[in-house]
């Protein structure tokens, strides 16, 4: 009795063209059908600048990158934090071009057709490392006008850091200026203070602040001065104030204490109130005072401020 096998191999056959016509069809769900493009920023993340140079000019953050492929995999995309990491290991001192192309991004974007990159490229400008020791120039400066305050043993510790930074800014500097601003209520006393440095671009300094002092000669004395109160209202006629002058005390530095100038820019003065006509209320004086001067007088000190009758 004879067998056959061409009933048995049919079935398989057509599992087979099933299984064959199903994947094609998931191929072109994928890769074909729905093929969008969308545009992106990529963070860019640098790494392996060599050790004897600094890049001065060139660096950008992100790029904008635009893709091909299948709308579902390019709508996982905005959910996504892309990074590119990019290698300076190969740049030189001068300009150097770093390419921005498909083949040079990273395995983040092999599921996508890379349509665009902008920019294309990178172009660093990069200088040798410089490490000089430089001394530390002190200026003194005081918010008053005039020299009003004097100033004496000033010192810096330490007297002189350790700059590093691009060749060619670092090389052109012989001292670095380190600014003092006085405090004006501190005459008459040895002052210390932390003072941060302040360094060009691209330049850093060890430490990157200093410990100075200096003692300011000129001491503080106590002045009394007679200040009418104004008016801080645009109808002010229609207001009055009692008392409408009041005596004030302030310490001022003693080279100050005479100075006509000086003490014209203490102010006092004071906002009225919402009043009706022929109302009035107690009302707390504001002082205005001028740079290093100390008010002794009590700081609730009020007056009386009233409306006048039509």
């Amino acid at each position: 009795m004879k067998s056959s096998s061409s009933p048995r191999r049919a079935p398989h056959l057509v599992s087979l063209l099933v299984a064959v016509l199903t994947a094609v069809g998931m191929w072109y769900v994928v890769s074909v059908r729905d093929r969008l493009e969308a545009q992106v920023e990529v963070n860019i993340d640098y790494f392996g600048i060599p050790s004897n140079l600094v890049v001065t000019d060139g660096l950008i953050s992100k790029v904008l990158v635009r893709l091909r492929g299948p709308e579902t995999l390019l709508r996982s995309i905005p959910q996504q934090k892309l990074t590119q990491a990019v290698d300076l290991s190969g740049i030189k001192k001068g300009d150097t071009i770093v390419p921005l192309s498909g083949e040079s991004m990273g395995p983040a974007f092999r599921a996508f057709e890379l349509v665009d990159v902008q920019p294309p490229r990178i172009v660093l400008k990069a200088d040798t490392l410089l490490e000089r020791s430089v001394p530390l120039r002190a200026i003194v400066d005081s918010p008053l006008r005039g020299g009003a305050l004097t100033v004496e043993n000033v010192s810096v510790s330490p007297a002189t850091v350790v700059l590093r930074g691009p060749e060619s800014v670092v090389s052109d500097i012989s001292s670095l200026p380190l600014t003092i601003m006085l405090d004006p209520k501190a005459a008459g006393t040895t002052v210390q203070q932390i003072v941060t440095l302040d360094t060009p671009s691209l330049v850093t300094a060890t430490p990157s602040s200093v410990r100075v002092q200096y003692t300011i000669t000129s001491g503080r004395t106590v002045i009394s001065r007679r200040c009418k109160v104004e008016l801080s209202v645009e109808n002010r006629r229609l207001y009055a104030v009692t008392p409408d002058e009041i005596t004030v005390l302030a310490e001022v530095p003693e080279a100050l204490a005479k100075s006509a100038r000086y003490l014209s820019r203490l102010e006092v003065s004071v906002v009225p109130p919402a009043l009706e006509p022929g109302q009035h209320a107690k009302v707390e004086l504001r002082f205005r005072l001028p740079e290093g001067m100390t008010l002794l007088n009590s700081a609730t000190e009020e007056v009386t401020v009233s409306r006048k009758k039509k």
